[in-house]
């Protein structure tokens, strides 16, 4: 890890480092990986999760090194985040949104958006203030792979004029 950050630390004060996965809290080095990126100077440094936060990582790093910890939530209600991403998923990223929020944290959330979750778009900016959730990114859904279709074959992404219905 320390070989491949170093190898992008060259004028690293204007790049932005994003640990992100699978599940990158999951990796046993990721806090040391993290305060290596800080000490090479990294701009700005994020880690992605979808909220589980393994191995204790927010004890292990502090706001100092961490710029934003993004979480992944893919729904504004419990139904529709756990039907995507599987049951208990809400309310473990609800969970660790907070306890990130209350060690200091930024956060931020990112909603991969598809035709499961479209109808709950507008549901999130209650959601986002009520957590105190610094920035919001959405994503589309992949053009190919898994996530692409609900299994039957359908496909899943928004089409064009989908989004223009909701996002004049």
């Amino acid at each position: 890890i320390k070989a491949w950050l170093a190898a992008f630390s060259t004028n690293s004060d204007s790049k932005n480092l994003i640990f992100l996965g699978g599940e990158p809290t999951l990796h046993p080095e990721l806090a040391a990986a993290v305060k290596h990126a800080h000490g090479l100077g990294f701009g700005s440094i994020t880690i992605d999760t979808n909220g589980y936060l393994f191995g204790d990582i927010l004890a292990k790093v502090s706001p100092d090194e961490v710029d934003y910890f993004s979480f992944s939530l893919d729904g504004a209600t419990r139904k529709t985040n756990d039907m995507i991403r599987g049951e208990g998923s809400y309310d473990t990223c609800i969970q660790g949104i907070k306890r990130a929020i209350l060690r200091g944290f930024s956060t931020s959330l990112i909603y991969t958006v598809s035709k499961k979750n479209l109808h709950e778009l507008d549901k999130m900016a209650t959601l986002l203030k009520d957590l105190g959730i610094d920035r919001f990114f959405i994503q589309v859904i992949g053009l190919r792979g898994k996530s692409a279709e609900d299994g039957q074959g359908k496909r899943l992404q928004i089409s064009g004029a989908e989004w223009l219905k909701i996002i004049p």
